[in-house]
């Protein structure tokens, strides 16, 4: 009999879903682009400028949409 490790479901709490690691990555990546010394083309400059933004936007979102669910889930 096999066993499987693989898991199905919901994501463990404190193991972070791909979803994660990818706004992670961006957020990250585009930080490096924007502080980097090096003289880059402008619209990469730009790009990364909007990424950024776009992640904080997503994050304030996000983070208002679990303030209304906990206090949803309290009332």
């Amino acid at each position: 009999m096999e066993v499987t490790t693989k898991t199905s479901g919901r994501p463990e709490a404190g193991k972070p879903t791909v979803y994660e690691r990818i706004k992670e990555t961006l957020a990250v990546a585009s930080q490096l682009i924007i502080a980097s010394p090096v003289k880059l083309p402008p619209k990469v400059v730009v790009v990364a400028r909007y990424l950024a933004l776009a992640l904080g936007v997503l994050e304030a979102v996000e983070g208002a949409a679990n303030e209304r669910r906990t206090d949803d889930e309290v009332e």
